[in-house]
């Protein structure tokens, strides 16, 4: 989720910085006919990428805070603990260099334009939501849940594990595989997890579901 929104948010960042400076600088380009500040319709370009940023990062606001604010009723989940400590420091540098990113940005664009246009103002909201978010949920809300359904890691990603469909568990090094109907296969990284806790999790995984119907390979 994170490392699709930041490849997007990047990769609209450098046009909308080069037009940042044609204009903030009133740049002449001569086959443009029209120096940066005399270039038509610059409010509808700024509000274009406007709302491409608040989509993006309100879609991955919206998802990561409901990620937290499900995975901690710890009353739907037979188990449920807190992430470990390296997984905490990993969310912590990670979000924080997301921060400064996006606000490094925001302070740009206001500095070349002179004024807080759309995307600028955007990213600095983002940028104060991402701290907020880090803040509560270091407040041990950061947590792994095994309920009826489903497990969720909930942090600065949110990696939900159905069981429906469900056909073959396996225990790698670092992931445990899960395969379903039409040859799916999805992850969940066991280095969320503190190693003393990993054999619960596995107990509590295997309490889920009917080992009648899925194959589970080196979970034991």
């Amino acid at each position: 989720m994170n490392s699709f929104t930041n490849s997007v948010l990047l990769f609209f960042s450098i046009p909308l910085i080069g037009f940042c400076i044609y204009v903030g600088l009133d740049v002449q380009i001569d086959f443009l006919h029209a120096s940066g500040r005399e270039l038509p319709f610059q409010s509808y370009i700024y509000l274009s990428f406007g709302i491409l940023f608040f989509g993006l990062l309100g879609w991955r606001s919206v998802r990561r805070w409901m990620g937290l604010y499900i995975v901690n009723k710890k009353k739907r989940f037979s188990w449920n603990m807190s992430v470990s400590k390296k997984r905490k420091q990993r969310v912590i540098t990670y979000t924080l260099l997301e921060i400064l990113v996006m606000t490094s940005l925001a302070f740009s664009l206001y500095i070349l334009m002179n004024i807080w246009t759309l995307p600028s103002a955007v990213l600095a909201f983002f940028s104060i939501e991402s701290f907020v978010f880090l803040f509560v949920g270091m407040k041990n809300r950061f947590r792994v849940g095994i309920s009826s359904k489903a497990i969720i890691a909930a942090d600065r990603e949110v990696v939900i594990v159905y069981f429906t469909g469900l056909q073959k568990i396996t225990l790698g090094k670092d992931s445990i595989y899960f395969d379903y109907i039409k040859e799916l296969q999805l992850l969940f990284p066991t280095d969320c997890l503190e190693k003393e806790e990993l054999a619960s999790f596995k107990i509590g995984i295997q309490q889920m579901i009917d080992r009648d119907k899925v194959l589970i390979r080196n979970i034991d």
